[in-house]
């Protein structure tokens, strides 16, 4: 039986392209353009602001290490640029590659076509390399023209670190799709999904704190000075790939020691490619599949589910706060979907866990300013946790699932806003309020002091209100809107600013007054000012009318 592709006339005598091509070509434009038909033109341009914007971001940072050039000797030099590619162009393609691997409309829609799953990874992986080895062009390109200013080096670094980079981000590219390959075929989908938004929480905060940790490891002399490999440096990535820049350029240090890891560089790169595309590869097509199956086993389709949460909501703290039924219901859907929705999941947390790490990022940042600076930084801090709340209320406005929102527009509701009050409180319940919870707690145990404990006492108070600011923009329903709309640059902007700022006024009155002795005075006052913005922000959201359902 003859296929399609054979049957298919010769346009001029020219071969039709190769399906591996032709799915290059896909992936890419859907990485660029993105997945919605509708208002294809406006996303690519936005995309390709967006990229444009990244790259610039990546050549300043690459400034940093590009200075050193002059200082450390070639295969230094290489190793510190690998390491920065390393963490932010390898990371970044990391928090974003799970998506990408992973969308349940494909198996609808190519494999039942004459595409085997192996073609699939491939091209998914060789234009996941590609667009990593862009992002890491545009971080070492300082680095590449100061490259052959450092000791030992010669015109020939430019083209052996353009050939080591490539070869890093190739092997990054196929760590990724190993782990989460394996991860599929193993774990099954609803671990996957846990363990994308996981790690690129946790890639999230290497990124963070590699950016305040590298600037003052460069300043060690032992670094600028470092001109022996030890054992357990065999184990770092960017010295194998640095090792294979300092052979391939030269060096003014004993290349005899360098064969080992350069060597590590090519083989360990070989192998986690081969098992990425060729041993797991034939699992990939099953595993999206299985990905695509709304129901698992007989097991978990037996077992009741929202047992759990309906015992939490009838606690009589939770009772209280949710008194009203359409509040109540709509804090079970949002808590639903906070932990069971993978989009949700893949959107939200790693976007909240840099709040996490804020704490030490100040102390690292702002030491330097003795007891009353550490104070008016955790303020700040603490405060700046509002936005956890509005960026939440963001996401959970949008979702793959808006159509079913259509429901709350025939179901008997005399006002949006319960709706909006629900979703609310279950990101205070479960986000807000924890977060504040793990920085005071992790505040205390690195001052070893009870302060920061009263400290966070304003923001405990000044949460709850701020919340409300997203119900202020307009009509607010949960997951009532497509994925795409979330992105709204300048909605984020003007919530972000909003958010500095109170912050700030906020924080620094707190450890101002609790500096001359009146942090009891002002905790009173905070909270009358805090409930009459309540009131009135709450009137202000029931004076707002139902918006008719879109079309």
């Amino acid at each position: 039986m003859s296929t399609a592709a054979e049957n298919m006339p010769h346009t001029h005598g020219r071969q039709p392209p190769s399906p591996a091509k032709v799915l290059r070509s896909l992936f890419w434009k859907l990485l660029f353009r993105g997945r919605a038909a509708q208002q294809a033109g406006a996303q690519k341009t936005r995309r390709q602001m967006s990229l444009g914007l990244t790259l610039f971001i990546y050549a300043l940072v690459g400034l940093m290490p590009a200075m050193l050039s002059k200082f450390t000797d070639t295969f230094v030099f290489a190793c510190t640029l690998h390491g920065f590619t390393l963490m932010f162009a390898s990371l970044t393609l990391a928090s974003s590659a799970g998506t990408m691997l992973f969308m349940k409309e494909e198996a609808e829609i190519l494999l039942h076509r004459p595409v085997t799953p192996q073609q699939m990874l491939r091209a998914k992986c060789a234009v996941l390399a590609g667009f990593a080895f862009v992002l890491a062009l545009a971080l070492n390109l300082a680095g590449l023209v100061a490259g052959p200013w450092s000791k030992g080096g010669t015109w020939r670094f430019i083209p052996a670190h353009l050939f080591s980079t490539a070869l890093l981000m190739l092997f990054s590219a196929a760590s990724i799709v190993l782990v989460y390959n394996a991860c599929l075929k193993w774990f099954g989908r609803e671990r996957l999904d846990n363990l994308l938004a996981t790690v690129q929480s946790l890639l999230t905060v290497v990124m963070i704190m590699g950016g305040q940790i590298m600037p003052r490891v460069m300043q060690l002399e032992a670094f600028k000075h470092f001109d022996h490999i030890t054992g357990w440096m065999l184990a770092l990535p960017p010295i194998w790939f640095g090792a294979l820049d300092a052979l391939l350029s030269g060096t003014t240090l004993n290349t005899s020691t360098m064969w080992l890891p350069a060597g590590l560089a090519v083989a360990v790169t070989a192998l986690t490619s081969w098992l990425a595309l060729e041993k797991l590869g034939s699992a990939y097509g099953q595993g999206l599949m299985n990905l695509n199956e709304s129901a698992g086993t007989t097991k978990e389709r037996t077992k009741p589910r929202g047992v759990w949460l309906a015992a939490i909501v009838k606690l009589p703290l939770l009772r209280w706060w949710l008194r009203d039924p359409v509040e109540r219901e709509s804090f079970k859907l949002t808590t639903a979907y906070l932990f069971r929705d993978r989009e949700i999941k893949l959107r939200l947390y790693p976007g909240i866990a840099p709040m996490l790490i804020m704490p030490l990022v100040m102390l690292f940042s702002g030491g330097q300013g003795g007891a009353d600076g550490a104070m008016m930084m955790q303020g700040f801090a603490t405060c700046f946790l509002g936005m956890v709340s509005l960026q939440a209320m963001m996401f959970l406005g949008c979702s793959e699932h808006w159509r079913a929102a259509a429901f709350f527009y025939v179901a008997p509701l005399r006002h949006w806003s319960p709706l909006f009050h629900g979703s609310r409180k279950a990101v205070l319940c479960w986000l807000s309020f924890p977060v504040l919870i793990l920085q005071t707690a992790l505040i205390c145990g690195l001052q070893r002091s009870w302060t920061p404990l009263a400290l966070s006492l304003p923001a405990l108070m000044f949460l709850p209100t701020f919340s409300l600011v997203t119900g202020l923009m307009g009509q607010w329903l949960p997951f009532s809107k497509p994925s795409e709309d979330v992105k709204n640059t300048s909605a984020g902007c003007l919530m972000m600013t909003a958010s500095m700022a109170a912050a700030g006024i906020i924080g620094g009155l707190s450890s101002w007054m609790w500096h001359i002795g009146h942090f009891t005075i002002f905790l009173a006052l905070e909270a009358l000012v805090m409930l009459g913005a309540t009131v009135l922000m709450k009137y202000l959201m029931r004076d707002t009318p139902w918006v008719a359902q879109p079309e």
